[in-house]
């Protein structure tokens, strides 16, 4: 039996890498979704070695209601007995090095609509994909830097970013507690430390900024985890915040 994932920023890093994981899988069927699936590379590659009957491009600038309309109108096509799995990937941050003295609140609001109105826009849209499903599976990529009770550790880290994930860790804690009650199981997780585009160069370790280390998400560890938690996400353990080796992080 096939089942079906739809992940979103799927261009590079933690999405590239997920896709790549999850078509190791012959069940599988993925549409993986970017601003602009033809010139990314990861993508093609991909795409040139597995048919369409197991992997989907999809154009998708998660921030444009009308592209949003037609990924949702594409996928639809493709996904006659809904969609099993979303992984919302796709996220945004800004100067992770400013202080809350320095920072720029147009740039502070960009960052608060795209880490956590721009999910609820995504996720509305393809809800009635998701509840069509046999699954029934919705998980946010997230930051143990939205925790309140363990992301003052680091506190001149992402200030900025920090306040978009812990209000995007509040909003699965309670629109989940909602799509509960349709067998929708909805969490978080956190994906371990990795350099982004957004951090240029700075990755956090150990509770410091130290430029040129990298702490590679894309390891064989931390991508398999995010799949192995999303398969096994159960509807009672619906709004957890995960760490990515299956361990629980505090609210």
């Amino acid at each position: 039996m096939t089942v079906s994932w739809l992940i979103t920023g799927a261009s590079r890093g933690i999405g590239l890498s997920v896709v790549e994981d999850l078509l190791k899988d012959e069940k599988n069927f993925v549409i993986a979704t970017a601003r602009n699936p033809d010139s990314a590379e990861g993508l093609k590659a991909l795409s040139q070695k597995f048919p369409e009957s197991r992997l989907a491009l999809i154009k998708l600038d998660v921030t444009k209601a009308d592209e949003i309309a037609k990924a949702v109108e594409a996928a639809t096509l493709l996904l006659p007995q809904g969609l099993d799995y979303f992984i919302s990937n796709a996220g945004i941050i800004n100067k992770p090095l400013t202080s809350f003295d320095d920072l720029d609140l147009d740039e502070f609001l960009e960052e608060l609509k795209f880490n956590t109105v721009t999910p609820i826009e995504i996720t509305r849209a393809f809800l009635p994909l998701i509840r069509k499903s046999e699954k029934k599976k919705i998980l946010y990529i997230t930051s143990i830097l939205g925790s309140i009770s363990v992301g003052g550790v680091w506190p001149v880290v992402a200030n900025s970013y920090a306040v978009s994930k812990a209000a995007l860790n509040m909003l699965v804690r309670k629109w989940g507690s909602f799509l509960k009650m349709e067998g929708i199981s909805f969490s978080v997780i956190h994906p371990g430390w990795v350099v982004t585009e957004g951090w240029r160069g700075y990755t956090a370790l150990d509770g410091e900024v130290r430029a040129g280390h990298c702490s590679r998400l894309a390891t064989k560890q931390r991508r398999e985890g995010i799949i192995k938690l999303a398969e096994d996400l159960t509807l009672e353990q619906t709004t957890s915040f995960f760490n990515y080796d299956g361990s629980m992080i505090g609210w």
